[in-house]
């Protein structure tokens, strides 16, 4: 006769156990390919090249700016080619002009249509701040809409300790301004998702928040953009609906065309 063996129901129900508890402390999958990042300096160099892959761009979406002094909002046709010229023109729900802001040739041009009035005056961060009431050098502005900065205007990069794998801290020397700038870089993809500002005491000065990333051949670029002051009371929000790298632009696509009686103003000194 055979031998009976019995399996006790403890025994398995322990054993399942133990195979499930070593299953869970398996670890994670490698994350894909990421680029090699060997140094402050070489991180730097690609956010740079990056940077540098976009030489203009054009998008629709949504701008709103909110501050204390003033708040308009609308949907905005956004233009940019490098150097140094950005056209955005801001509309209402109903599709009528709200303002117009342009730079070309060193010059900042501000219509604002329900007032019938034009402001010319030079491309400074002052006159700047009265289209986005937020002290942003040109340089700045024009790259936070491709998510970067004026990487050209920042120096002496560092790495600090990430709390994590997958980001990098990269702190920069503002070579115009006693100041820094910490990007928070994603490691995956060398998206740039934040970068804030701060004065030679620790004072906060600017954020810039960047989302939503799409890529169009081999350049990668956010949807979303906010742009906040320190104590983040005043912000300037831009969420693209359409948006083309690289776009070929006509030779007027920063003229401003008005028409109507229109009162030409220099900026207030």
């Amino acid at each position: 006769m055979k031998a009976c063996h019995h399996q006790k129901p403890g025994l398995v129900l322990c054993l399942c156990l133990l195979c499930l508890a070593a299953c869970a402390r398996l670890p994670a999958p490698p994350p894909g390919d990421r680029p090699v990042v060997r140094s402050a300096q070489d991180l730097l160099q690609q956010l740079e090249a990056r940077a540098e892959d976009i030489q203009s761009f054009r998008a629709r979406g949504h701008v709103a700016v909110v501050s204390p002094q003033r708040s308009f909002s609308g949907n905005a046709l956004l233009t940019k080619q490098k150097p140094d010229q950005i056209r955005v023109d801001v509309v209402n729900f109903w599709g009528h002009p709200v303002v117009a802001f342009i730079t070309s040739d060193q010059e900042i041009k501000f219509m604002v249509y329900p007032e019938g009035k034009l402001y010319r005056g030079p491309a400074t961060t002052t006159n700047l701040a009265r289209f986005i009431p937020l002290l942003v050098s040109l340089e700045d502005f024009m790259a936070f809409l491709t998510g970067g900065i004026a990487f050209e205007h920042y120096g002496d990069p560092l790495l600090t300790e990430a709390k994590t794998a997958d980001f990098y801290y990269l702190e920069l020397s503002s070579r115009l301004r006693d100041e820094r700038v910490r990007l928070t870089v994603e490691a995956q993809t060398l998206n740039i998702v934040a970068a804030q500002w701060q004065d030679s005491q620790g004072q906060d000065l600017l954020q810039a928040e960047f989302g939503q990333f799409i890529t169009q051949g081999q350049i990668s670029g956010p949807r979303e953009v906010t742009l906040s002051s320190g104590d983040r009371n005043t912000q300037l929000r831009v969420r693209y609906r359409d948006l083309t790298y690289n776009a070929p632009l006509s030779p007027g696509a920063f003229e401003l065309a008005v028409t109507g009686a229109v009162q030409e103003l220099s900026f207030p000194q």
